[in-house]
């Protein structure tokens, strides 16, 4: 037979029993929260730890320790994994970047090479418009010579004429 000493205790370990069911699920929903961004309690970005999923369910950080080591697993699992999907994720920048880089070189080096050959193609115009600039000076230095000749004596241009035919 059943005393009613008992039956309270019974109910008492019954109760318990409910309520760290109760607290698990709560502290389940709260690093769900966390792991999700939408935390109620702390603020957003809060890094994942048995403090911060203690104070998002509103629990006592011992309460957690002494009752539900699943949680703290589960912490340190998230925490575990997390760096290692930013290592991931950080890998993959860095490759993007590592691959728009070599875009750019070759661009540079392209650019480079167009720079040279533009440098060639303006060397030989600049000494082809010296050398025509020279051509120039004594075209015109030919032609005042022949005006002056003009101006000084017209029997001398005749003369210069049958002299040349």
């Amino acid at each position: 037979m059943t005393t009613a000493a008992d039956k309270s205790i019974e109910a008492l370990a019954a109760h318990g029993r409910q309520s760290v069911r109760d607290t698990r699920e709560k502290l389940e929903l709260a690093v769900r929260r966390l792991v999700h961004g939408n935390p109620q309690v702390v603020p957003k970005g809060t890094k994942i730890s048995a403090a911060s999923v203690a104070k998002e369910d509103g629990v006592d950080r011992v309460t957690l320790y002494r009752f539900h080591e699943p949680v703290l697993v589960e912490i340190r699992k998230i925490n575990d994994s997390a760096p290692k999907a930013k290592l991931k994720e950080s890998r993959s920048e860095l490759a993007q970047a590592d691959t728009k880089l070599k875009e750019y070189r070759k661009l540079v080096e392209d650019a480079q090479e167009e720079v040279a050959a533009l440098a060639r193609i303006n060397y030989r115009l600049d000494a082809r418009n010296k050398e025509l600039e020279e051509l120039l000076r004594i075209r015109d230095e030919v032609i005042t010579q022949l005006q002056q000749q003009v101006n000084s004596s017209p029997k001398g241009i005749v003369r210069n004429i049958k002299d040349c035919g």
